[in-house]
This record gives structure tokens, sequence and C-alpha cells, in this order.
């Protein structure tokens, strides 16, 4: 599993900094996979409130790190994890940048109708400390990030706040803070983590393998985690394919396919599903536990009535799968 931890913070190791560091650090015992995006540092263009992404679907700024990683990143969390100060009873304005450009994504949820794979068992936590202890500290920090979780198809779990934090490093010294920490990766990381890994390997990783792990995600995400590679992944997934998901309402925006060493973060699946017919000995060396082979059709066009086909195909045949394989 992958955790993106969004630290919006401009101090470096402050208490925000800390706080999260800590948790990641944490949560990477348990084998999960970590990623911190130092919101302050990581060069993002703010918001121009333009409105092109409710009409096109993608951000008008198509160069800078929120389009070109950060999009990708957070599709392909099964956690994120918003950490940040509390600011005149609001989160950083740092923090604010990355969560206005998120607009690209609730475009693509609510306007377009589309639904992420990974939106029934993605997570969002949130962190803040504030050096007050006013009662309404964090009512405007715990909306904002609510509504962000819901832009970004996680389902909020719960916060982790503290008052009175000023100094810095006075985090570390909270009593209660490690075993709060312990809690919050027992209910929210632990359950991820243990779920069954399946790797979709295809010829170059742009149709059949991702289109057969965002549907097996999408149906059995509570009990699997899946990824998708090949030996030589192409630039981009195909776009019949990409659309037939769609017609479907499954999002695969802000994916690409990636070679099979860079599938599941590293994690060793328990199940390589090799979809399609290719030389054994390219085979040679995938990882994971069992492998088998998988022939779903090859699509006779990229019409849309064949790539369609495909998809039912293959939902079909991944009941079967995940049946007999669990």
């Amino acid at each position: 599993m992958l955790i993106v931890g969004l630290q919006g913070s401009p101090r470096k190791k402050g208490n925000t900094d800390t706080f999260l560091a800590a948790f990641l650090d944490k949560a990477a015992r348990t084998g999960a996979a970590v990623r911190t995006i130092q919101a302050a540092r990581a060069g993002i263009v703010p918001c121009r409130g333009c409105g092109y992404c409710e009409t096109h679907g993608t951000c008008v700024i198509a160069d800078d790190p929120m389009s070109t990683e950060i999009f990708g990143l957070l599709r392909q969390a099964d956690l994120v994890v918003a950490a940040s100060p509390v600011y005149f009873y609001g989160i950083s304005a740092q923090l604010k940048v990355l969560v206005d450009r998120c607009q690209t994504l609730w475009s693509r949820k609510y306007v377009y109708k589309l639904k992420d794979p990974l939106a029934d068992t993605r997570k969002g936590l949130l962190f803040s400390v504030a050096a007050s202890r006013g009662r309404q500290l964090f009512d405007g920090v715990d909306l904002t990030v609510k509504y962000f979780f819901d832009a970004i198809d996680a389902r909020f779990s719960h916060a982790m706040t503290y008052r009175g934090i000023e100094s810095r490093g006075e985090i570390s010294r909270h009593e209660g803070l490690a075993a709060d920490i312990d809690e919050a990766v027992a209910k929210t990381v632990l359950p991820l983590v243990k779920r069954k890994k399946i790797l979709f390997i295809s010829k170059d990783g742009a149709c059949r393998a991702p289109m057969a792990a965002a549907l097996a995600q999408q149906r059995f995400g509570d009990r699997i985690r899946t990824g998708f590679g090949a030996l030589q992944p192409a630039s981009g997934l195909s776009v019949p394919m990409v659309r037939a998901m769609q017609r479907a309402g499954v999002d695969m925006g802000f994916r690409r396919p990636q070679h099979v060493d860079q599938a599941l973060y590293g994690a060793t699946p328990d199940l390589t599903v090799i979809v399609g017919a290719d030389d054994d000995r390219r085979m040679r060396g995938i990882p994971g536990k069992k492998t088998i082979r998988w022939s779903p059709a090859q699509p006779v066009s990229s019409e849309a009535e064949a790539m369609d086909a495909l998809r039912m195909e293959m939902a079909a045949q991944l009941d079967t799968l995940v049946q007999e394989w669990q």
C-alpha cells in the first residue's frame, strides 16, 4: 500500500513536520510505502479559478508538480494524511494551494461522474497542531480537510489534533503522542497492509493489465490491493481502454504504465497474473508467490463496442479468478 503525507507547515522540522514523520515512520515499519510532499517547497502553482477543469477534466496548468506528479500520487495512495498547523483557524496557505488545485479531481468526480478505483477503500487522516486552546480551534481545518478528502475520493477516518503546541519540538514531548500514533496505525494502516496483493502484467502495461487491475480493485478492494506493470512499459495508457472504463464510470486518469519492479511499491505480490500470451523466457524472474497466465480475448479493434466487450469479459473472469484464488 502507499501512504501519501501532505506536510503543510512552512517550517522545516517544526511540530507538524515532526508529527507527520513519526507517523509515517511507524507506518513504514508495517510494510507500507510512504511518500511525503512538502507543500511549502513543492513548487505548486496556485489555482487560477478559470473553470478549465470543469469543461476538460484536466487542469489548465499542465507543467507544474501538481499535474506532473502529485495528482498521480493522490490517485495511487491508499491513505492520504493532511498535516497542517492552524493559521487563523484554517490550514496553512501552502497546503491550501495544493487543496485548491484538487478542484480538478472534484470536477472529474462530480461533473464527469467518474469514480476512482480506490474510492471505496482509500482513507484520509487529519493531523493538526496549534499554539492556542480555543474551543472551536480546529473547526475550520476540519471542514476544509473533510471536503478535500471527498474531492479526492478518500473516506475521512479521523483527526489527531493537539492544542497548546508552540515551541519547536514540543510535539515530541507531548504525553500520549506515541500511543495515539500506534492506535492510528492499527486502525487505518494495518487493515490495508494486510490485504492480499495481485499484480497484473501485460506486454506494455497499457490496456488489459491496467483494466484488470482497476476492475479488480473496484470490485474486491476490501480484500485485495492490485497493481499493474510491464517489462517494457508504454508511454501512456490506451486511450480506447480509458474511454471504455469512463463509459462504465471508472476513472483511469493520472495513471501510467510502469515497470513490474515499480508496481505495488516494492511489495511482493501474493498472486501475479500474466495477462495475454508472451514469450515465457521474458517472464522469468517475475515477482510473486504464485504466477498464473490469464487469457482474456485480444480486442479485435479499438472501437467502443470491442473495448466494452473486453471490459465485461474481464469483469466476469475476475469474479472467477478471485473466488478460486481465495
